[in-house]
């Protein structure tokens, strides 16, 4: 995988894939993320899924991969990327079958 290909796959479909990732993490290592409430997790997804896209754009930006075009052609594709995987994976959560679901 180049480059490009990377931040094009981190500003669309990996959105949720990074967010996890990240979220699985601090999870992991981090014990008061542990703590936190269940919407206060939710919320760092959110935010995670719509920081991740734009941190893609802007590192294509900079590294000369992508162009710097108007608001409509490179930061609102990236902005409903991930609203799109915002909504997606707490949709999944919200109805997740009990079983399923962590106590």
């Amino acid at each position: 995988m180049t480059w490009e290909q990377a931040l094009q796959w981190a500003a669309t479909g990996g959105v949720a894939a990074i967010a996890g990732l990240i979220i699985s993490v601090l999870i992991e290592y981090w014990p008061a993320f542990q703590a936190l409430q269940a919407k206060a997790m939710v919320a760092i997804y959110i935010i995670l899924c719509l920081i991740i896209p734009m941190i893609a754009m802007s590192l294509g930006v900079v590294t000369g991969v992508g162009e710097w075009g108007s608001f409509g052609d490179t930061w609102w594709p990236a902005i409903q990327n991930g609203l799109g995987a915002a909504s997606l994976g707490t949709l999944f959560h919200a109805w997740a079958p009990s079983p399923l679901r962590k106590a």
